[in-house]
């Protein structure tokens, strides 16, 4: 292999030399590359038979050759895998990396300074002339820059020797800088995938309200993407929600922090509710250079919130038509007597005959509504037992596929396939979805299309987590006005001119004693949808 050329003495060819590692402070390059490009330099350019560079680890106080030139690859592998222990190997590298001044060796064999190490590393790679330089910044050693010439060939003179230590104080700066550089990277590096990893929706805008940064999570909860909204206005992007606009105004004009601003949002054809805080970005003069948006789906924490509401209110009201019921049934069977005692005379005009029948029928009502309160209120207890949705809903496709037919309804279905068969009382479950779908064919009465589909659901967030059977009957009638959706759970409410408004408190009761849940998304005059999420595996624990 050919050598590097003798030693250039020059000073014009050793600034230059200089001159080439200097532009690596103009361009962020890798502390990899910087080091390269040293050895690279000492061995091409000043002409040096072999060149190690050792950067000091002060966490674990060792010696660590990070690049090394014109050694064996054995060699090298040694020297990169065997550091210095600073506080007990003494050697040539660790006493110019403790004390900072230089040292050179003229004869790699015999000199009096050398330690049993040092003749053992001679031994091993057969060094002649050694010469070590520190690597100072500011004073302070950062590693060694160390080379040797081959055994038998001149020395290092002072001329090398001066023109190595020059040369050291320029790669010095440049190790730090590029080290910093690289840390700088690491640690912003570090803070993005921590933006990333954030379950939040992180959004930042600048002073000007361009949006600077959006984090994975954002992108997702806002059904944005990124490439296509940064550097633009957060106006311009949320142009339908003024009042976000204006809570970014108040963060960046006043430095408010806001926190739980809540607003909707429609992802997969369905309202979520979502809660951004902000605060103001302040530089390390306390200038304001941005706003940052922390935002997260507060969907199911309402929907527990009104559940939970929605429950007390039931259980109220099922109380209070439980007592009703009791009262009203009462006197209502001694009418029905008194009503018998009559039918029993002999001497009655048909005209009395029929409004006796038509009493009787009054009553028959009135007791089919008392059996129905008093469902809603003391549920009788449960059958659990194995069950397949997909029959329980195809059992319903054929009661009410002929009435559908007759009155200009398109009713289809899908089966979620391979479905566990779950513990539940099938009968009333049947009841619970028979009268979700009677509500919407009520709301169709000039036609429409009404699908039911069945299939499984898995998500940790949902109260129950876990698996979930999931039914889901979907209707294009005319949807639940925004002013009654609080109520329709509620017993005797009702917007059609016949029934009682029981039927979804009926469900309702059902699917609360199933520990399930159900929910409905709507837009009036677009229709409406129901969820019915039945817990799998729920049922056989109750049941035990």
């Amino acid at each position: 292999m050919e050598r590097p050329h003798a030693f250039r003495e020059t000073p014009e060819e050793i600034l230059s030399i200089i001159y080439r590692i200097s532009s690596l402070l103009t361009a962020p390059t890798s502390i990899d590359k910087v080091l390269d490009s040293i050895i690279k330099s000492v061995t091409e350019g000043l002409g040096f038979y072999r060149a190690s560079l050792y950067l000091i680890n002060r966490e674990q106080q060792m010696l660590e050759c990070k690049c090394i030139s014109g050694f064996t690859p054995e060699q090298e592998n040694r020297a990169r895998t065997r550091p210095y222990d600073l506080q007990r190997h003494d050697s040539l590298e660790t006493k110019v990396a403790l004390t900072g001044y230089s040292i050179l060796v003229k004869d790699g064999y015999n000199d009096p300074i050398l330690t049993d190490i040092d003749r053992l590393v001679t031994k091993m790679i057969g060094r002649g002339c050694i010469l070590y330089v520190p690597l100072k910044v500011k004073g302070t050693t950062i590693g060694v820059l160390g080379v040797d010439k081959e055994k038998g060939k001149p020395g290092i003179s002072e001329k090398e020797f001066e023109s190595l230590s020059v040369f050291a104080n320029y790669a010095s700066t440049i190790i730090e800088n590029s080290r910093l550089y690289e840390a700088l990277l690491n640690e912003k590096k570090f803070s993005e995938d921590i933006i990333n990893s954030d379950i939040r929706g992180v959004l930042t805008v600048d002073v000007r309200g361009r949006i600077t940064l959006l984090n994975p999570a954002a992108e997702s909860l806002l059904g944005l993407v990124k490439e296509k909204v940064l550097n633009k206005p957060l106006q311009d992007v949320f142009e339908c929600m003024r009042d976000m606009d204006g809570v970014m105004r108040r963060t960046l004009l006043r430095h408010e922090s806001i926190k739980g601003y809540e607003f909707t949002v429609k992802r997969d054809g369905k309202q979520v509710i979502l809660s951004a805080s902000t605060s103001p970005i302040l530089d390390d003069a306390g200038n304001l250079v941005g706003s940052l948006f922390a935002i997260e789906d507060v969907t199911s924490e309402r929907e527990r919130g009104e559940y939970l509401q929605r429950m007390n209110r039931l259980i109220a009201l099922g109380e209070l038509a439980a007592g009703v019921a009791h009262e009203i049934r009462n006197p209502l069977t001694g009418v029905g007597v008194v009503l018998d005692i009559l039918r029993n005379k002999k001497r009655l005009t048909r005209s009395d005959a029929g409004l006796l029948d038509e009493a009787t029928h009054e009553i028959e009502r009135l007791e089919k509504l008392i059996s129905d309160l008093l469902d809603f209120a003391r549920p009788k207890q449960l059958n659990f037992e194995p069950g397949d949705i997909n029959e329980i809903v195809q059992s319903i496709y054929f009661l009410i596929s002929e009435q559908c037919n007759n009155q200009g309804i398109r009713l289809a279905t899908r089966y979620g396939k391979e479905l566990p068969r779950s513990y539940m009382d099938c009968e009333k479950i049947r009841q619970g979805l028979l009268n979700i779908v009677i509500n919407a064919i009520q709301a169709m009465p000039q036609g429409g299309d009404l699908m039911i589909e069945t299939g499984m659901r898995v998500k940790e967030q949902e109260e129950n987590g876990g698996r979930c059977i999931v039914v889901t009957i979907s209707d294009s009638g005319s949807g639940i006005d925004e002013a009654v959706r609080d109520r329709i759970y509620d017993p005797f409410f009702t917007t059609h001119h016949e029934g009682t408004g029981l039927g979804l408190s009926i469900t309702h009761s059902i699917i609360k004693e199933h520990q399930g849940t159900i929910r409905f998304d709507s837009e009036p005059g677009m229709g409406t949808s129901f969820d019915v999420l039945l817990p799998v595996g729920l049922g056989e624990t109750r049941k035990r």
